[in-house]
């Protein structure tokens, strides 16, 4: 989510400066018109569509590994450990901030729905007909502004023959074009993208060439130049158009009055200047499409299987830790993907010193060492998971922000049992940030059924891999 906001962000700024530079002050209305509605549409979708560009280099699913042969060092037992219970916040920053855009969204929202709704409640009122559009005459000094074929006029400024005249001509234009439709598409996009300055922009710069397309059309159905400009100017006073419409008087009367006696560039002119917008947005919209591809590499995470081979780890009514954990290790590794790289520290039942598996870390250089066991206690009551970091661990602040991501994805499978602190040997003698997950309790009945299922192993695998997923998208490998 946070790579699409700051994609989206450097795309639209970027077709906007584009649009600023080269045909804010041009007249080419239509065409204009046609790559604003494209180039904000095509910047919010470039960042999904990810164009693949260079499937060429093979992305690494799979790791062969040599057996260690060195059984020297024996498993470290640890006896009499104090751990501290870590309490996770009730409300974290990223909760706090995903709160208040949707409360913000969605008062975006509310105000879209009402404006719709008052303008709705406008159209049902006595109109008659002027051509296509249907005239509906208000009583207070609302700027005239269109909806569809509906035009919305002061009553008493029907009685200035050039004002009406010309605003008829105007709004006529915005019917026949359908602009209200381009207002009705910006104004939702900006209920979901409130937060990108350049959204409004977008917007300013949408409803100022719809001006400019009813301005050219007026100006060439006869209406005299001059005349028409002082209707503009006179309108200034008018207080406010109606929401989600087209309206005459629009406030940014200088910039109508220039383009209204603007001369036109001539035909080789405007082409070139068309063709090379159309060559730096095709190159933006291609940029957006690849750079997230090229530049964010996967989250390399070693997953280390705890026990195997002569060490078992934990029993209970003959089921093995050693096992339990290589069957969700095996798992993690068939998801391996372009975003989450697993490295396997076994992939079959075999016994790892504790020296030669902190080896095989620091050799990989991951981004994550992830140490998977289950749990044993000696009162079967005791359930749940919980997960462990060292916070003498130079990435111990990392640390705890991974640990509580993975133990918050596993709450459909597991009661929590917090995130704690602890000094193990692989955690001392590794360089990379690193968490050990202990997946429930195989002495307590409930969680043993769960770890002890295929179907459930398979789900408490790919539980760990979206929090893996949810990592990767907040430390990008640099």
């Amino acid at each position: 989510m946070i790579d699409y906001v700051f994609y989206t962000f450097i795309s639209l700024g970027c077709s906007f400066l584009v649009y600023f530079i080269i045909l804010k002050n041009q007249k080419t209305f239509q065409f204009n018109r046609f790559f604003l509605l494209l180039s904000v549409s095509l910047c919010l979708l470039a960042p999904i569509l990810e164009i693949n560009t260079f499937d060429a280099v093979p992305s690494i699913t799979e790791i062969s590994l040599q057996t260690s042969e060195e059984n020297t060092v024996s498993e470290e037992i640890i006896e009499g450990l104090v751990v501290a219970q870590v309490k996770k916040p009730n409300y974290t920053l990223s909760n706090i901030v995903w709160y208040l855009y949707l409360f913000i969204s969605i008062g975006f929202l509310f105000r879209f729905a009402k404006n719709l709704f008052d303008i709705i409640k406008l159209t049902r009122c006595n109109h008659s007909h002027i051509g296509n559009l249907k005239l509906v005459e208000i009583k207070d000094h609302r700027n005239a502004a269109s909806f569809f074929n509906y035009l919305f006029i002061n009553s008493e400024s029907l009685n200035d023959e050039h004002y009406s005249k010309s605003v008829i001509q105007h709004e006529l234009v915005h019917c026949n074009e359908w602009h209200t439709l381009d207002v009705i598409f910006i104004e939702l996009l900006l209920c979901v993208f409130w937060f990108n300055p350049f959204m409004w922009l977008y917007k300013q710069a949408m409803v100022q060439n719809h001006e400019f397309i009813a301005d050219s059309y007026t100006i060439k159905s006869g209406i005299d130049l001059e005349q028409y400009s002082q209707t503009i100017i006179k309108s200034g006073h008018k207080e406010y158009r109606v929401p989600l419409s087209s309206g005459f008087n629009f406030i940014q009367i200088k910039n109508r009055i220039i383009m209204l006696h603007q001369s036109k560039s001539s035909l080789l002119q405007r082409t070139l200047k068309i063709t090379s917008v159309v060559l730096l947005f095709s190159c933006i919209f291609v940029f957006s499409c690849t750079y997230k591809e090229i530049n964010n590499d996967p989250l390399i995470v070693v997953i280390d299987a705890g026990h195997g081979g002569h060490d078992s780890g934990n029993l209970s009514d003959n089921k093995q830790e050693k096992d339990i954990v290589l069957q969700i290790s095996n798992v993690l590794a068939s998801l391996s993907n372009d975003k989450v790289e697993i490295i396997q520290s076994r992939n079959h039942d075999e016994f790892l010193s504790l020296r030669s598996r902190a080896e095989f870390v620091n050799n990989k250089k991951p981004d994550l060492f992830l140490s998977l066991h289950t749990n044993a206690s000696k009162n079967k009551s005791v359930s749940g998971i919980e997960a462990y970091y060292d916070l003498e661990n130079e990435h111990n602040e990392a640390n705890l922000v991974y640990a509580e991501i993975l133990v918050e994805h596993q709450l459909d499978h597991f009661s929590s049992r917090g995130v704690k602190t602890a000094s193990f040997y692989l955690t001392k003698n590794t360089t990379v940030p690193g968490v050990f997950l202990e997946l429930g309790f195989l002495t307590n009945e409930d969680d043993r059924k769960i770890l002890t299922d295929t179907d459930q192993q398979v789900k408490i695998a790919r539980s760990i891999f979206e929090g893996l997923t949810e990592i990767q998208t907040l430390n990008p490998r640099q």
